[in-house]
């Protein structure tokens, strides 16, 4: 009885010991912390991606303000030396018909309305990219929590098996199970230290931030949403807000203007002009009309592209469509799933858990447990949390599909 409460005590002195100086890996290098919203403040500031659309904004906008009112005049001039030398001056101006500057004006208006259109749709799915990112952040930190108590406790273990064996009380093979435990939980820490680094890396790629710079995110998963949601308003919903739908159906208006600009401009341009003529001490004036005549160039290519493109324009908004209702549904369903497999991580059972594995633990330091029995009941708290944290990410991130599908919040959807 005194020999087996002496191992007692010496367990339990090597617990705090290793509580006070065990040494764990730790992710060393300085962190800045940031939370969602700021995040995705800086990615759409700052994203590299975004910035060339916004500089396509600004050359459709010059487009449009640069098509000019009426086109220059021409000049022209012919001097003709001789004994009845003579200078003959002409100032000509051409006119478009048909409202050819109409259109073309029209054209640059739908096309800054497109290139507007496709910053919006950048921005959604930038949107996207950072929220997964940012919870793919949050879930490494959190395992990596939980693996840092796990390598605590794993060598604690492994210290106590080994006082164990120098008493007698298990095997060498005991020891070595133990050890092996210990090693496991190293590896998964620093396997998910190299994923941690992988996740920075990529929300710096989004943010447009230096790629070396670290972060720690703040606020964690959001609280779960509670809306009920239905396949049918999902879709009606995408179809009427998604930007890039909006942007293939201004296809359709784009092709009609060069339909109506390619008809106009069979209308050949009027010129119109005056004369001014000098020779042989005489002057005179004179007004000049020139006006080609179509008769073998009628624009005829020009006009029958427009018609096959407004063809292929209604096939693309109708693929385009299926598409978008093909991404609502898939989102939908994971988001399905996500939210059943929760069902079975209620706090009850997790608490559950860690009880039977505190008081697992308990026994074994007292002397009064097996350590295999230790091992598998914390390998399956080990699996679970695990397995919780990524259902828990899985769900949050399908709801960023979701709502990336649908082109607004889930919040939104009626």
């Amino acid at each position: 009885m005194k020999f087996r409460l002496g191992i007692t005590i010496t367990i339990i002195g090597m617990y705090i010991i290793t509580l006070n100086v065990l040494p764990i890996p730790v992710f060393a290098a300085q962190t800045e912390e940031i939370n969602l919203e700021n995040a995705l403040q800086t990615a759409v500031r700052e994203n590299p991606v975004l910035n060339v659309i916004r500089e396509r904004v600004k050359v459709a906008k010059v487009e449009l303000n640069g098509i000019a009112l009426l086109s220059n005049p021409e000049l022209g001039t012919e001097l003709i030396r001789g004994n009845h030398g003579e200078q003959v001056v002409e100032l000509t101006k051409t006119f478009e018909l048909g409202g050819q500057r109409g259109h073309r004006i029209q054209m640059a208006k739908v096309n800054l309305e497109k290139v507007n259109l496709e910053l919006t749709d950048g921005i959604r799915l930038l949107t996207k990219s950072v929220k997964i990112a940012f919870y793919e952040l949050v879930l490494l930190q959190e395992k990596l929590k939980l693996a840092k108590e796990i390598i605590s406790h794993n060598q604690q273990m492994y210290e106590m098996a080994q006082v164990q064996f120098e008493s007698g009380d298990i095997s060498v093979s005991k020891v070595s199970l133990a050890n092996i435990q210990l090693q496991s939980s190293l590896r998964e820490f620093a396997s998910l230290e190299s994923d941690l680094l992988l996740a920075h890396l990529e929300l710096n790629s989004l943010m447009g931030t230096p790629l070396d710079r670290k972060w720690t995110a703040i606020g964690g998963f959001p609280a779960k949403s509670k809306q009920n949601l239905t396949l049918e308003s999902l879709n009606s919903h995408a179809l009427t807000h998604r930007a890039d739908l909006k942007s293939q159906k201004l296809n359709g208006k784009l092709t009609e203007s060069a339909h109506r600009l390619a008809k106009a401009s069979i209308i050949p341009d009027l010129s119109i002009g005056g004369i001014a003529e000098h020779s042989a001490g005489e002057s005179g004036f004179g007004v000049k009309f020139s006006l080609p005549l179509p008769l073998f160039d009628r624009n005829r290519a020009e006009v029958n592209t427009s018609k096959a493109m407004k063809v292929l324009d209604t096939a693309a908004i109708s693929k385009l469509e299926r598409q978008i209702m093909g991404e609502v549904m898939a989102s939908y369903i994971m988001l399905k799933s996500s939210q059943t497999t929760l069902k079975y991580y209620d706090e009850n059972l997790l608490k559950l858990l860690n009880d039977n594995l505190t008081l697992t633990r308990s026994a074994y330091e007292l002397g009064e447990g097996e350590l295999l029995e230790l091992i598998l009941i914390q390998n399956e708290f080990i699996k679970t949390r695990f397995d919780y944290l990524d259902e828990l990410a899985g769900y949050h991130k399908s709801i960023v599909k979701l709502e990336s599908a649908i082109g607004t919040s889930i919040e939104l959807v009626e």
